[in-house]
């Protein structure tokens, strides 16, 4: 039986009252200089620490903590903006704003979003939360049971308006969840990634992430305790019978999932929760990974070790690609060949606009699915571009691709990626070059070199151009089917099995 995962509501964070003592102010350039003395309640701010504090936690201001005050006149007009610095021993340090009478305040200054001027975007005189998916919320876990990270990733928030001289009451506008896992298999190895993903509603998903550096799983290690900071008006509950996916990517990926909770689960803001999974992992599938990452050599007795390359390859025509014997892999289907691009023309094309989705029947370690597709490109004839999908929607393999063709002489390729996602992920994510600036780790990669074709008379042709590769499946008694690729687009086409192409073996699984 799945194990439950039992989400609790551990503590409510309260708001802190800071209480500044205004010290001796000098002039500055119209503003004042001005110490502020901040006594803060312990339960409010960044060191997490479970062993020190008990299921309570605690939370306190650490040494150069920066608080952002926005000012206004009595008439609430926006004046400008200032930073208070901690100098030492609970002393913050920072310019008054010309003009203002009141402020509001606001932690960490990177919580408060400002437009190309520099100046806060307010909507009702408060900034709105840090966007979802946007730098504020990277987070990235050194070691395993470590919280040093969360201080940077809470946001605290006074949006009542005072004197510089009166209380200050920051409340906690973001929560953590904290997540306790264990029985992760060893051979998922180095962690770099860990994502928990809920669904909030029916078809909708919402997820925080954090990067993982300094933990490793073996034999010696199956466990860790991630910290993860996430804005609770985002990500606001799990649905009545919605999915809770944990997900780990490491050298080896694995996910948790409960596909339809019991009970409908409320997040609110300022709170702390806690996940438990100790079993139930399943391997997270990448289907590129079991291509082979080299073509056949020109003997068809193993694979060439250049992954690029145009002439190092060998040709063959179809039957004496059906005897190639090489231990571990083998000639891929018409299915297989489907796990990796589309069959039809239409969907990968650099130098024409895609916006569409369709339906795939494809095969991968021998198993036979049927999957939603998503595809988008920008590229026209004048600007080819890469060409993005969003694939094996609708399954545990969910994942984002690139389909890339790189002119380079003779080193002319296909260049395929492919990540595994969580299902909060949108073909318009896939499609920004941000998507893909991080994360390479987890990253699958192949080369398909633009080998051409060797022709009847054993001269080549569109070598540096198109690529050819067949797959063991036969159209007729004169044709089979090959995975094709040019300056234009990506799919399967139909070819004489006299004439001579390249050959990409998949690797063999159980």
């Amino acid at each position: 039986m799945k194990p439950k995962l039992f989400i609790i509501a551990l503590l409510a964070l309260l708001a802190a009252s800071c209480m500044r003592d205004t010290l001796p102010e000098l002039e500055k350039e119209g503003a004042k200089v001005v110490t502020i003395k901040v006594d803060i309640d312990p339960e409010t701010r960044v060191v997490y620490n479970d062993a020190q504090y008990g299921q309570q936690g605690s939370l306190s201001w650490q040494g150069n903590d920066q608080i952002m005050l926005i000012g206004f006149d009595d008439s609430n007009l926006y004046q400008g903006h200032t930073t208070f610095t901690m100098i030492a021993n609970g002393l913050f340090q920072g310019n008054t704003v010309p003009g203002a009478t009141k402020y509001k305040a606001f932690y960490p200054v990177s919580s408060v979003r400002l437009n190309q001027n520099g100046d806060p975007i307010l909507e009702n005189g408060n900034p709105s939360m840090p966007a979802h998916g946007s730098n504020f919320w990277q987070q990235t876990q050194v070691g395993n049971n470590s919280a040093a990270h969360i201080g940077n990733n809470l946001v605290l928030w006074d949006t009542e308006a005072n004197s510089i001289n009166q209380t200050f009451n920051l409340a906690l506008k973001s929560s953590i969840i904290k997540l306790d896992l264990s029985g992760i298999p060893e051979d998922a190895g180095k962690l770099y990634q860990l994502i928990y993903t809920v669904e909030t509603a029916s078809g909708v998903f919402k997820s925080v992430s954090i990067d993982v550096t300094g933990v490793t799983f073996s034999a010696d290690l199956d466990n860790i305790t991630a910290f993860l900071s996430f804005d609770a008006a985002e990500m606001t509950n799990i649905a009545a019978d919605g999915k809770v996916i944990i997900s780990l990517y490491g050298e080896k990926s694995y996910m948790w999932k409960i596909d339809a909770v019991t009970q409908e689960k409320n997040y609110a803001a300022g709170k702390r929760y806690t996940g438990i999974v100790s079993s139930g992992w399943t391997e997270i599938i990448n289907p590129l990974r079991y291509v082979a990452k080299y073509n056949v050599n020109p003997a068809g007795t193993g694979l060439v070790k250049n992954l690029t390359a145009c002439d190092v390859s060998g040709y063959f025509n179809w039957n004496d690609a059906m005897t190639i014997s090489v231990s571990g892999y083998h000639l891929p289907s018409r299915t297989e060949w489907r796990s990796i691009v589309p069959e039809a023309y239409n969907y990968v094309l650099f130098k024409t606009t895609v916006d569409k989705n369709n339906t795939e029947y494809v095969t991968v370690r021998n198993q036979n699915i049927t999957m939603t597709c998503d595809y988008h490109n920008v590229g026209t004839q004048t600007n080819p571009a890469p060409s993005y999908a969003l694939r094996y929607k609708g399954t545990d393999m969910l994942s984002a691709w690139i389909y890339d063709y790189i002119s380079d002489g003779n080193n002319t390729h296909l260049k395929v990626t492919c990540r595994n996602v969580v299902p909060s992920v949108t073909i318009f994510d896939i499609a920004n070059p941000d998507f893909w600036i991080t994360g390479n780790e987890i990253n699958v990669v192949r080369y398909f070199p633009a080998g051409g074709q060797e022709n009847a008379t054993g001269g080549y042709n569109n070598v540096g151009t198109h690529g050819n590769f067949w797959s063991s499946t036969e159209y007729n008694k004169d044709n089979a089917r090959i995975m094709y690729f040019s300056p234009d687009n990506v799919q399967l086409h139909v070819f004489n099995k006299f004439t001579k192409y390249s050959v990409r073996l998949f690797i063999n699984t159980d």
